[in-house]
């Protein structure tokens, strides 16, 4: 058996977070990365999409600052969304898929939710193929069985606050890209491995 772990970013603006998105700002897709990820917890396969934004086509410097990508990357690189979420549903396959959304449940989409935004905002079908869970809500009880404390809000996060990113920085990418923000993720389940079948239990 095997399971998806992935990340997204979408537009942002300074500030867009706490409060809002508005006017014509849309959290339109920039980037998926997933990996697929043995039960044994070993990375079988890595996904990396960028995507074209329609409402907003030109990157604000707030986004390229924070994740790395750039509009000369979108430009050379990107495709539109649709190709992307096809690609995507390709790579998932049947898979469960666990993204990270702090103080979730595990039932919630999270990052799920995203892709099921956009592909309403472009005006596509709607799906409910894919099992999306929030890894957040298991990382959550493992932290609190080991008395660990002020946990990380965010994916990317995760693994130095587990004292384990130089694993990650050696492919050479940083937090807020969706690549790292997924391996960050999967350092934390690593991390916790001996709970392993606590998590794969929850897949029924």
């Amino acid at each position: 058996m095997s399971f998806v772990i992935f990340d997204t970013e979408y537009t942002s603006w300074q500030g867009c977070q706490e409060h809002g998105w508005h006017g014509n700002q849309k959290r339109e897709i920039v980037q998926i990365s997933a990996l697929r990820v043995s039960n044994d917890l070993r990375v079988l396969d890595t996904f990396n999409v960028l995507c074209k934004p329609v409402f907003n086509p030109i990157l604000s410097d707030y986004f390229v600052e924070l994740t790395g990508i750039t509009n000369n990357q979108i430009q050379r690189q990107g495709v539109s969304f649709d190709k992307a979420y096809k690609k995507f549903k390709k790579f998932v396959k049947i898979s469960h898929c666990l993204s990270h959304g702090y103080g979730g449940k595990w039932d919630d989409k999270c990052d799920g939710q995203i892709i099921l935004e956009n592909l309403q905002l472009y005006k596509l079908p709607l799906d409910n193929d894919i099992k999306y869970h929030n890894i957040a809500a298991w990382l959550m009880q493992e932290y609190k069985k080991t008395k660990l404390k002020d946990h990380p809000k965010n994916s990317g996060k995760i693994a130095r606050y587990l004292n384990m990113e130089k694993k990650i920085k050696a492919l050479g990418i940083t937090e807020h890209n969706a690549m790292y923000d997924s391996y960050s993720i999967l350092m934390g389940i690593r991390y916790f491995r001996a709970d392993l079948d606590s998590l794969l239990e929850k897949f029924g």
